[in-house]
């Protein structure tokens, strides 16, 4: 039950971050830090892996992503989106990340082809995206598959 509670929290506020970042290009740190509160209350109540898988997926996804980002300039990922990813990891451990990773890689990848297709002489290398919307494709994905 707690589980279920915790993913639609995160879904509420990926959409949130979805509507900013189609709008902005921003991604406020208030969506991140709630994210991060509610999984940290949700995983006192409710652990189904030891405590440590959600920290070092948290951890370790954060500083890998940013370190790209860094390197890239944010050309290859953007800042907000490292953290969502950081709040996913702390939030669902290191399985469900690893899903809703690839899934939103590979559903941002099928939009772009078809962009591409459509529109091939707008879209290049250095095309830019908001990506939220994508992560929260991604969570979507992963709750029906691993919860319902």
């Amino acid at each position: 039950m707690i589980e279920h509670g915790l993913y639609l929290v995160l879904i509420g506020l990926l959409i949130a971050a979805t509507v900013t970042d189609l709008k902005y290009r921003l991604i406020y740190d208030r969506f991140v830090v709630i994210g991060i509160v509610a999984a940290v209350l949700a995983r006192l109540f409710e652990r189904p892996e030891p405590w440590w898988n959600y920290v070092l997926t948290g951890f370790v996804a954060f500083l890998i992503l940013y370190v790209i980002a860094v390197v890239t300039d944010e050309r290859s990922i953007g800042g907000g989106d490292v953290k969502l990813f950081g709040m996913l990891g702390l939030a669902l451990g290191f399985q469900p990340f690893l899903l809703i990773f690839f899934s939103s890689h590979l559903l941002a990848a099928l939009y772009l082809l078809i962009v591409k297709l459509v529109r091939w002489n707008q879209v290049g290398r250095k095309t830019e995206f908001p990506f939220a919307p994508f992560i929260l494709l991604g969570t979507v994905f992963t709750y029906v598959l691993t919860k319902l």
